[in-house]
């Protein structure tokens, strides 16, 4: 019991915060170097990796850098207002797609295409982004209310509830043992009661990834 009290303690606390966020920016930075190579990985939506793909041919990133940029900036903000962060509009898009575009057009390529220094770099922007967002809610008012979060939240719960059957058929277009993998996670989760999405996302990832080790597909690397 001491121990799950010492575990919650430091979920809870700001350190804690800093690492996942290191480890979330890392993972999606480094994504984005996938997708410039294999196109294939991108954490952003299909509009903004459409963005990034034409940025990436024209030699062009103002448009990426622009919309992305603007995410990013009222997500960092938005989230120590509210108490949670948006990690699509922030991370997803701003780190996974505005940051690559940024660190491109000023020439810093390496840090982008490399993939260990992607991981590394992915890293220490997560960590500056999270100094960013806990100074952000060291300086808010004493006793100011952070009355939005329930309704982010709740809505963000409700609207997740309706994406578990478009995950499964995007899963199963994409390559039978992801599907496969999709519809065993979601009937896991259902027969537990929660949303699909989850297991059918997790599911997806776990056998794939599998399925790629033991030779029965390429996931569309290399394709």
């Amino acid at each position: 019991m001491e121990n799950t009290n010492k575990l919650e303690k430091f979920f809870m606390s700001e350190g804690a915060f800093a690492v996942f966020m290191a480890l979330i920016c890392s993972g999606v930075f480094a994504g984005t170097s996938i997708f410039i190579q294999y196109h294939t990985g991108s954490f952003s939506t299909t509009s903004v990796t459409v963005m990034l793909s034409e940025a990436l041919t024209t030699g062009s990133f103002a448009a990426v850098i622009g919309y992305t940029g603007g995410f990013l900036l009222a997500r960092v903000l938005e989230g120590p207002l509210v108490g949670i962060l948006d990690i699509g509009g922030a991370i997803m898009t701003g780190v996974g797609a505005g940051l690559p575009g940024l660190l491109l057009s000023m020439g810093y390529t390496s840090l982008v295409e490399n993939f260990i220094l992607s991981l590394l770099t992915g890293a220490i922007i997560g960590v500056v982004l999270a100094a960013v967002i806990l100074g952000i809610r060291k300086l808010m008012p004493g006793g100011y209310s952070s009355m939005g979060t329930d309704i982010m939240v709740g809505a963000g719960n409700i609207v997740g509830e309706w994406f578990g059957p478009i995950i499964l058929i995007m899963a199963a277009k994409f390559d039978i043992w992801t599907g496969l993998g999709a519809m065993l996670g979601a009937v896991l989760c259902h027969t537990k009661k929660s949303p699909i999405i989850g297991g059918a996302i997790l599911g997806a990832m776990i056998v794939g990834y599998i399925a790629f080790l033991l030779g029965f597909t390429t996931l569309g690397i290399g394709a």
